[in-house]
């Protein structure tokens, strides 16, 4: 798979992590508008979503997951090296996206769901029955959370985790060339990740 092929796949999964719609151009995440991410305030959770016992304040999704979700450290350990953070103001929240820049086609992307005021339970009516990879995760330190992807694309996976039952973040992983050969887990890798953002969140409460 060549680069421009793994960058295009990151911009698609950013998209779907945050259960929005793309333009499908390379190097673009625009949302496409939809009910579901445009009506607040409905009852949640739902559609069989689970309830966030322990909500975060707000707060924590608060400003870039460039700055808050990983630190450089955090990022290099799952990466290696890599270019700054590219930050994206999505329809339903902030994204930030790192590359691997060894030519692996590595790539990791973090979003916060601000906006849909709908947490998990958006993932639950959009997203569930339309991905052949569809997992419920066990709990992020207490936080319902879930993966899911495509079936045929091994090296791809979305995880979301609810921290109140209206706020959510989601972790995209791309695995790079090595780990897919070794046969790793690219769900188990991006429950990994979304874990030590979850406890930087939890930093911020």
């Amino acid at each position: 798979m060549n680069r421009q092929s793994i960058v295009t796949l990151t911009v698609a999964a950013t998209c779907a992590a945050l259960l929005s719609g793309c333009n499908g151009e390379h190097g673009t995440a625009t949302p496409a508008p939809t009910s579901s991410a445009t009506t607040p305030g409905s009852d949640v959770p739902n559609n069989g979503a689970p309830a966030v016992a322990n909500p975060l304040p707000d707060q924590v999704l608060a400003g870039s997951p460039c700055d808050t979700a990983l630190t450089a450290t955090q990022v290099s350990d799952f990466l290696g090296d890599t270019g700054p953070g590219k930050t994206e103001d999505a329809e339903l929240g902030p994204l930030c996206q790192w590359d691997s820049t060894s030519g692996s086609g590595a790539g990791l992307t973090v979003g916060y769901d601000t906006k849909s005021d709908q947490g998990l339970s958006l993932a639950y009516k959009n997203t569930k029955p339309k991905s052949s990879l569809w997992k419920e995760l066990s709990p992020v330190q207490e936080y319902p959370a879930i993966a899911y992807g495509d079936t045929s694309d091994k090296r791809l996976c979305n995880v979301v985790v609810g921290v109140t039952d209206k706020l959510t973040y989601g972790v995209t992983l791309i695995l790079g060339d090595r780990a897919a050969a070794d046969g790793k887990d690219a769900c188990e890798i991006s429950r990994s990740v979304a874990d030590l953002v979850l406890t930087n969140l939890k930093a911020r409460a």
